[in-house]
């Protein structure tokens, strides 16, 4: 009879737990599930500068969108392209593009300031002429790559913007010659 009354006991204390429950605020929460980024980025470098000579900046591209597929994972396509901006005859002319894929696992979720960490395996094309020379025939380069990044994001109050500034090291070598390189990006998140 004991056994009865405490198991009664138990149920009855366990009820109105079980019919009140809801999902957490964290599950139900709505977060942007769209994003599309922006970049561009001109290098002042030394060959800007110079008296005479060539005299042009490198200018960096890039598009991407991704699509939040959990509230910490999102998942996407990415275009970027460099290419030179002259102030001078030009003899040089070239163009590069990146086209791939990526992943990003944010956390935490919903905050404001968020890190993360971004992976991306990507096709890059590269094409450059001499047209000083007396064989302007062009150099082609194809290659498959890929890059880490560790980062940093921060939203606008409403969350519809959002600035990345993040690290990246890639396989391949990147417009300032080095296999790592600082990078930023603007989204739009929707």
């Amino acid at each position: 009879m004991q056994i009865k009354v405490i198991l009664i006991a138990i149920i009855l204390l366990m009820l109105p737990r079980v019919l009140a429950s809801q999902e957490s605020r964290d599950t139900i929460r709505i977060y942007k599930k769209n994003q599309i980024g922006l970049q561009l980025n001109p290098i002042l470098n030394e060959t800007l500068f110079q008296t005479g000579g060539l005299r042009y900046m490198y200018n960096i591209a890039a598009l991407r969108y991704g699509n939040r597929i959990t509230k910490n994972l999102t998942s996407g396509i990415e275009f970027s392209c460099s290419f030179p901006l002259h102030y001078n005859v030009s003899i040089i002319n070239f163009f590069n593009y990146r086209v791939g894929i990526f992943a990003r696992y944010t956390y935490p979720a919903y905050s404001r300031f968020q890190i993360f960490a971004e992976a991306s395996p990507y096709y890059f094309h590269y094409w450059r002429e001499i047209t000083a020379t007396y064989n302007p025939v062009p150099i082609r380069a194809d290659k498959f790559g890929y890059y880490a990044a560790p980062g940093l994001s921060l939203y606008t109050k409403n969350k519809k913007i959002s600035f990345d500034l993040f690290y990246k090291f890639s396989n391949l070598r990147f417009q300032n010659g080095k296999k790592s390189v600082f990078s930023y990006k603007v989204n739009i998140n929707f």
